[in-house]
């Protein structure tokens, strides 16, 4: 009796653990990425496409200030056999492990990606992807040649998406971020 409670109390928690675990892969949200990233994945928002791949750039900035280098360097890899993620699309690559350039920004080739699927908000007619994808092909966005998407907002109350962007490229030390506002509305079929 005693072996038959220890095999269920097991399974019970083994069952636990997979079903809280079983969306965790495919589909995470920004802020759990943000917060907890892989050693091995690199993170960032696709910012531009080009045929099969992606460029990809992680809003977490590294200071190299202190050695001489720029006290804002963003991570920024351009990633081939990349099919399916789409512009705005903040997400995880693994490479598949061949060789990765090395010039800025990177070069690698993409084997695993996982997307992440943030909840559109309440009262809102697009996802954050959409307003991103939105507010990159606005003429400031297009002016940017390695965006970094600082912070995204939307606003029920006024029916707006707040893009804040920057240059990776800049070489300005106190480059000023754009705040691009996207309007709100129902994506045409």
């Amino acid at each position: 009796m005693f072996h038959l409670r220890r095999v269920l109390i097991s399974l019970s928690f083994l069952i636990v653990c997979l079903t809280g675990c079983s969306g965790h892969i495919d589909c995470n949200s920004v802020q759990t990425q943000a917060n907890t990233p892989s050693e091995d994945g690199f993170t960032g928002y696709v910012v531009e496409r080009k045929d099969d791949s992606i460029l990809v750039v992680d809003p977490a900035y590294k200071d190299f200030g202190a050695n001489g280098g720029k006290s804002r360097y963003y991570p920024a890899k351009w990633f081939s056999n990349a099919p399916d993620p789409q512009i705005g699309s903040y997400v995880e690559i693994w490479t598949d492990g061949s060789p990765e350039n090395e010039p800025y920004p990177g070069q690698a080739r993409a084997g695993t990606i996982a997307v992440s699927s943030p909840a559109t908000p309440d009262g809102a007619h697009m996802s954050e992807e959409d307003a991103i994808r939105v507010g990159l092909f606005t003429p400031d966005g297009e002016k940017i040649s390695i965006p970094v998407i600082v912070d995204v907002q939307f606003y029920q109350d006024v029916g707006t998406w707040t893009i804040r962007m920057r240059d990776a490229m800049s070489t300005t030390e106190n480059q000023d971020e754009i705040e691009i506002r996207v309007e709100d509305v129902e994506p045409v079929e």
